[in-house]
């Protein structure tokens, strides 16, 4: 009976942790001369409402996502540059790639992507290679 305990908590610990092995929908792009990677959960995607660019105004606007970049990050770095781009394979997907300066870092500056409801999600920025 004993060993039925272990098995139970065993289960039970699993499944605490069975978040982190939820499936990422993996955002992989060129931003300027950065390559940078960003994963998204797909709850985060399907609370992210769609776009269509050639009928409505975006859900989220410009100054909206700057706001929420500075909100997530609580600090006011200066934003060097911004773009909006589909999500890579999802047709009426989009979201915001913000860059902003980062002086104390190695790379000198921060990327985020702004979903159109306002979630903001870091991305990472690969390192270039040696040549």
């Amino acid at each position: 009976m004993k060993h039925y305990h272990y098995l139970l908590v065993f289960i039970f610990t699993l499944s605490l942790n069975a978040h982190a092995f939820q499936p990422k929908i993996e955002i992989i792009e060129q931003f300027d001369n950065l390559k940078m990677i960003a994963f998204i959960s797909p709850e985060d995607l399907n609370n992210n409402p769609e776009w269509n660019p050639n009928l409505k105004v975006p859900p989220l606007t410009v100054s909206e996502a700057i706001n929420a970049v500075k909100n997530f990050t609580k600090s006011l770095k200066p934003i060097r540059e911004i773009e909006i781009r589909r999500v890579p394979n999802y047709k009426d997907q989009w979201h915001y790639l913000i860059k902003s300066a980062d002086n104390s870092k190695k790379s000198a500056y921060d990327i985020y992507v702004v979903l159109m409801n306002g979630k903001v999600i870091p991305a990472m920025i690969e390192p270039q290679g040696y040549k």
